[in-house]
């Protein structure tokens, strides 16, 4: 019974987690565990843990005397977040170039693949999963998954800030995946510092079109002042 009741509640907050990130909820949107229970179809005591766990992790916002909502943006910290993922990840594409063996780059050929499908099918969720997937490869190459997983707390902000970059903006995903295929080439090549300088480069361009996205929807944002 204690095994069924954690995998409700970590269901639960994986499926209410998503919907913040994809802006299903959209930030500043007010909530409530009656909604949000019928919406992911799961009961009371899953759902509340689950909210509180999202509450530690700053995407739920609980006002005394005004409710539950759906936390802003933060930009400080997605910038932040884009700073040690890309300084993190260049080393480790580095390392990966060290190791790379002809079954790797074939698996990262079919990631590839699978994200230029989702281009022609214009399927915003899977080839985010996928663009996600190419980069957790280099991790799991290293045997540093642990750290992939650190990152994604990290994280949080930022990709919701991808998320919705991804989602409204005229973006040409043919560059991203172009980027994707030049870092391939890099590490397969061996070509350790190319390699860094092209994951660095790719990693930069996270927060592009950020003006565009705070100009279009400010009541996203939290005021950072900057």
């Amino acid at each position: 019974m204690q095994n069924s009741a954690s995998n409700l509640q970590t269901q639960a907050y994986e499926l209410i987690k998503n919907k913040i990130l994809r802006a299903v909820y959209p930030p500043g949107q007010k909530i409530s565990e009656k909604e949000i229970e019928t919406d992911v179809k799961i009961g009371r005591t899953p759902v509340r843990e689950a909210l509180i766990h999202l509450r530690r992790d700053g995407l739920i916002d609980v006002i005394p005397q005004s409710g539950t909502y759906i936390s802003l943006i933060d930009m400080h910290a997605a910038t932040a977040a884009r700073f040690v993922r890309e300084n993190i990840e260049k080393k480790v594409v580095m390392e990966a170039s060290n190791q790379i063996t002809p079954l790797i780059s074939d698996s990262f050929e079919q990631i590839l693949g699978q994200q230029k499908l989702q281009i022609e099918r214009q399927n915003v969720a899977a080839f985010f999963e996928a663009d996600e997937a190419f980069h957790r490869k280099f991790y799991e190459i290293t045997d540093k998954v642990l750290v992939w997983n650190w990152l994604q707390i990290v994280n949080i902000h930022l990709n919701r800030f991808r998320w919705l970059r991804l989602k409204i903006t005229d973006l040409d995903w043919d560059m991203l995946t172009d980027q994707h295929q030049q870092i391939l080439n890099a590490v397969k090549n061996h070509d350790i510092d190319e390699a860094g300088f092209l994951a660095s480069q790719h990693l930069h361009l996270m927060l592009e079109e950020q003006q565009t996205l705070l100009a279009a929807f400010p009541e996203y944002f939290m005021d950072t002042h900057e």
